[in-house]
C-alpha cells in the first residue's frame, strides 16, 4: 500500500515571495526543501507527497516544478503552473 503525504510546502528564504514567513515564526524561518523531509517521509511509511504553493507567484510554480524533476518523491502538485 502506498502512503502519500498530500499538502507539502518547500521554501527558500533568499526567495523573498514568502510575506507571511519572517522571524517571527521561529522554527519555520529557515530554508525547507526535499532533503529536509526525505528522513522523516521514509520514517513514516510515505513514499509520496503533493507540493502546493508558498507563494502565489510564477516563480514559485518554477521553483517547485523543478524540485518535482529533482525528487521521484514528489509525485504532483495542487495547482502548480
Amino acid at each position: 500500500m502506498s502512503r502519500v503525504d498530500a499538502h507539502q510546502h518547500f521554501w527558500r528564504l533568499a526567495r523573498v515571495d514568502y510575506g507571511w514567513l519572517t522571524p517571527a515564526a521561529g522554527p519555520l524561518y529557515r530554508d525547507f526543501e526535499p532533503l529536509d523531509l526525505l528522513a522523516e517521509l521514509a520514517a513514516c511509511g510515505v513514499n509520496a507527497t503533493i507540493l502546493g504553493q508558498a507563494a502565489p507567484m510564477d516563480e514559485e510554480s518554477r521553483f517547485l516544478l523543478d524540485l518535482a524533476r529533482r525528487y521521484p518523491v514528489i509525485a504532483g502538485d495542487r495547482g502548480l503552473g
